[in-house]
């Protein structure tokens, strides 16, 4: 079971090469961060399409998934997976969620120290607080005329085992996650493209229900 929410957290969250060599070094980081705290006060909750695409070097292919994501302030986020199959993913505070084949599996994530430092890293990944990023990470900064992108490489050994590099795309109309790479491995990576974004929109917590 802990192997199962060990990768389950993990298709949650490795670069596009092409992309990252043509941005630069960011100069003004305080002036990012600023931004980027100031967005985040202003966010209760996010709604977006997502488009997933996983890719595993043994069968050399790519694995495309579809469907919706919710966040919550505060730690709720939901992932309801349409295509090419039904698939649920819960997080509400320290409690997990999964329904697979009509399956539900409830855990909870503070009782293994690795997990709760997976779902902060998580929660601060998919909706761009890096404020929730704790000194087990790495980050370095880039910039072009559309995006900034933040390159997260874990310094924990306990982490490193399941995760190479993160690199999270953040659109700079509205400091809102773009794209999110996850490299598991030199080739492996699961990567999530978010769009049709809607900001404070949901109305009560009933997509993040644990019961």
């Amino acid at each position: 079971m802990r192997t199962l929410v060990t990768y389950t957290l993990l298709i949650f969250l490795s670069v596009v090469s092409a992309h990252a060599q043509g941005m630069k070094k960011l100069t003004q980081l305080q002036d990012f961060e600023k931004r980027l705290a100031e967005e985040a006060q202003t966010v209760q909750s996010i709604e977006s399409d997502f488009t997933q695409v996983k890719y595993l070097d043994i069968f050399d292919e790519k694995v495309t998934s579809k469907g919706k994501f919710y966040y919550q302030k505060s730690n709720k986020i939901c992932m309801e997976y349409f295509r090419p199959m039904d698939y649920l993913i819960v997080i509400n505070g320290s409690k997990l969620k999964i329904v697979s084949d009509g399956k539900k599996n409830i855990m909870n994530l503070s009782a293994n120290k690795m997990m709760g430092q997976m779902q902060d890293m998580l929660t601060a990944c998919m909706i761009g607080d890096l404020s929730k990023m704790s000194s087990n990470y790495q980050l370095a900064y880039f910039e072009d005329a559309q995006f900034y992108l933040v390159k997260i490489k874990p310094v924990n050994k306990a982490v490193q085992a399941y995760i190479t590099g993160i690199e999270i795309y953040l659109d700079k109309k509205d400091m809102s996650v773009h794209k999110l790479r996850l490299s598991e491995t030199a080739t492996n990576y699961t990567e999530y493209e978010f769009y049709n974004k809607k900001f404070n929109s949901l109305k009560n917590d009933t997509k993040f229900a644990i019961r």
